[in-house]
């Protein structure tokens, strides 16, 4: 009888032990979600496949790669919309509201928008302009503080300004948002762009791709709708920090803006240094030799809160192997 009872005592203390410690985990935080705001080409060549000889336009494409990026990581990531030129006001400037600011929850929203528009007018690539307008989005009105998610922007075009400017006017436009903490990924679509320019905005952009695809290139050239899944995909497997293990706010760019933080593998992490050159890290991705991390941001920095969890359900499991023990010796 005895034994009886102290085995239904041994599963129930058991269950507790594991509702602690599942209680005291907390879910994934919003600052793992990082903002990505896409800037969108909508300029009357994206009605022409990226090939001769395509069945397919660019933007149906797009659109298509838009629609398995934003269901591939709904929740992992927050988007808002940008097409240029925009459908209001005069041609060559984005007078226009912003299609979709960058919220939580705007997968399909994203995506029906590119499906249900045309690149059918005004036949004009008023690139600046677009660039100009991601800082009308409040998420990236004013510099990054190192507080929270980090924004991104992910631009999308086919060929070249054609409404005034010049490649320096847009490659300051796309360094001032880098400037206020914002790197920009740059793709091109199909082959009527010009590399030497997408080049230096990805330059100033602060991610370039660094010649990975062999030829040198610093952005990403797709000219297939397998090619551009396969960019999109990349740029944001490196702003979520890959999703792998326990990251941090993400820092494909290398710079972490808190300070003591350094970048490891993609993430942010504390600097723990010790000794006399603990003071070469400047918390912009350097660090100090000698010195060790550990995880920060996300699941790691909620987790430690969830430490208690780990020490409940070992202290739980401690108690049922002595009461198992007293069991068996009477």
């Amino acid at each position: 009888m005895y034994n009886g009872r102290m085995s239904r005592w041994s599963a129930s203390l058991l269950l507790a032990a594991l509702f602690v410690a599942a209680a005291a985990r907390p879910a994934r935080a919003d600052v793992c979600a990082s903002n990505i705001m896409i800037v969108l080409d909508r300029s009357c060549s994206m009605k022409n496949p990226p090939q001769k000889g395509g069945a397919q336009s660019k933007w149906e494409l797009a659109g298509l790669a838009l629609q398995k990026l934003t269901t591939d990581y709904a929740g992992k990531l927050n988007f808002g919309l940008i097409m240029f030129p925009d459908q209001t006001g005069q041609a060559c400037l984005q007078d226009g509201p912003i299609y979709v600011n960058v919220a939580p929850g705007n997968e399909a929203k994203v995506a029906s928008t590119v499906m249900t528009t045309m690149p059918d007018g005004p036949c004009v690539t008023n690139i600046e302009p677009a660039f100009a307008q991601v800082s009308m989005d409040p998420l990236f009105a004013q510099p990054y503080t190192g507080q929270g998610a980090r924004s991104f922007v992910l631009f999308i075009s086919d060929g070249m300004q054609t409404c005034g400017g010049n490649d320096a006017a847009i490659t300051a436009a796309v360094k001032a948002l880098y400037d206020n903490g914002y790197d920009s990924y740059i793709v091109g679509f199909g082959g009527e762009v010009s590399p030497a320019s997408l080049d230096m905005f990805a330059a100033a952009g602060g991610v370039p791709r660094g010649g990975a695809d062999g030829g040198g290139n610093l952005y990403y050239q797709a000219d297939s709708a397998a090619e551009l899944d396969a960019a999109l995909a990349q740029i944001a497997g490196l702003v979520t920090s890959q999703e792998f293990g326990c990251p941090g706010v993400p820092c494909p760019d290398g710079r972490c803006f808190n300070p003591g933080e350094m970048c490891v593998n993609g993430s942010c992490m504390p600097n723990f240094t010790s000794g006399p050159d603990a003071s070469a890290n400047d918390g912009d991705g350097g660090s100090g030799s000698g010195g060790h991390t550990q995880p920060h941001g996300c699941d790691c920095q909620l987790g430690r809160s969830g430490d208690a969890g780990g020490t409940a359900l070992v202290a739980l499991l401690f108690a049922l192997l002595l009461l198992r023990r007293r069991s068996r010796a009477r």
